[in-house]
C-alpha cells in the first residue's frame, strides 16, 4: 500500500475508534433538536457509506442487512423521505453492525485505492476522490462532535476520543 493511502486509511481507523466509542456510550434514546440521538448516529454512518467512495454508484444494504431503513438518515425536515418520529429508535447493536459494515467496505477501498486516483474522479462523480474522502472526515467529526455534546448532555461525561496516534489497538475483530 502507498504510504498516503496508508497515512489515511490509518487516520480513518482513529475516525472509526472514536465512532465506536460514541455509539457504546451514547443514550440512543435521547432527543435532541426534535431527533432521537441513534438518529443522528446512522445520518454520519449512512453518509459514510454513501459518500465515501463513489456516491453516484451507491446501493444501499442497510435495510435488508441490518433493518434499518435509509430514510431514517434523512435529519433535516427539508430532505426528501423524511419522517418526525422521535420514538424510531435504532438499536446500538444495529449501528455497531453497520458500522461495522461500512468499515468493512471502506477498507476493501483503501486496499485497492491508489495515490495516482486520489485526484481523480469516480464514475459520475464530480468531485474527486480525495475531496470525497475529506468531505466526509470533515462531516463524521463535526457529527460526532454533536454526539459528544448529546451524550454529555444526559450522562454529565464525555466519551472517550482518540486522537493522533499510531494505533496498536485491537479494532474490529483486526489487529493494528
Amino acid at each position: 500500500m502507498e504510504e498516503i493511502i496508508r497515512q489515511i486509511k490509518n487516520q480513518q481507523e482513529i475516525n472509526f475508534l472514536n465512532v465506536k466509542d460514541q455509539i457504546l456510550m451514547a443514550d440512543m434514546e435521547t432527543v435532541f433538536d426534535g431527533e432521537n440521538h441513534s438518529r443522528y448516529i446512522f445520518h454520519y454512518l449512512h453518509s459514510l457509506d454513501r459518500f465515501f467512495i463513489n456516491p453516484c454508484d451507491y446501493v444501499y444494504e442497510g435495510e435488508k442487512l441490518f433493518g434499518i431503513p435509509e430514510n431514517l438518515s434523512a435529519i433535516d425536515p427539508s430532505r426528501q423521505g423524511y419522517v418526525n418520529d422521535p420514538s424510531i429508535v435504532i438499536s446500538k447493536n444495529q449501528l455497531l453492525d453497520y458500522l461495522d459494515y461500512v468499515h468493512k467496505k471502506i477498507n476493501v477501498y483503501f486496499d485497492r485505492l491508489t495515490a495516482a486516483e486520489l485526484l481523480e474522479t469516480p464514475a459520475g462523480c464530480e468531485y474527486s476522490r480525495l475531496e470525497l474522502i475529506l468531505a466526509q472526515f470533515r462531516h463524521l467529526m463535526w457529527h460526532v462532535g454533536l454526539s459528544s455534546g448529546i451524550t454529555f448532555s444526559t450522562k454529565n461525561e464525555w466519551n472517550k476520543f482518540t486522537g493522533l496516534t499510531r494505533l496498536n489497538l485491537k479494532l474490529f475483530g483486526t489487529e493494528k
